[in-house]
């Protein structure tokens, strides 16, 4: 099952924050995850989120996990945390009959 990493930033350092930039993509897709959404000014219509806003797909959590926490990622992270500020989300689509609502969105 697909696994998104979501995230909402806003960006403190242009500059640095580019570096990071340059950087995380070959990370992403040498381990197999691609983006779903980049976008540097997203709409804010609910929340203070921030204006730079991320999805990125991967194959399952193991996928994600493996790439959020491997060495080539941690030692750029330090580039994101010092120049933004902002959340990071990991979710995968899973259906629990206390949200039996999301059935819907499936059809």
């Amino acid at each position: 099952m697909s696994a998104y990493l979501i995230g909402n930033f806003t960006v403190t350092n242009p500059e640095g924050f580019a570096e990071y930039q340059d950087l995380v993509r070959k990370t992403i897709i040498d381990h197999g995850g691609e983006y779903v959404v980049a976008d540097a000014t997203s709409s804010t219509v609910e929340g203070d989120p921030g204006s730079f806003s991320m999805v990125l797909k991967f194959a399952d959590m193991k996928a994600l996990r493996g790439w959020y926490d491997s060495q080539e990622y941690q030692d750029i992270l330090p580039l994101r945390r010092d120049n933004s500020e902002g959340v990071i989300t990991f979710a995968s689509l899973s259906f629990h009959s206390e949200w039996s609502f999301l059935g819907a969105l499936s059809n």
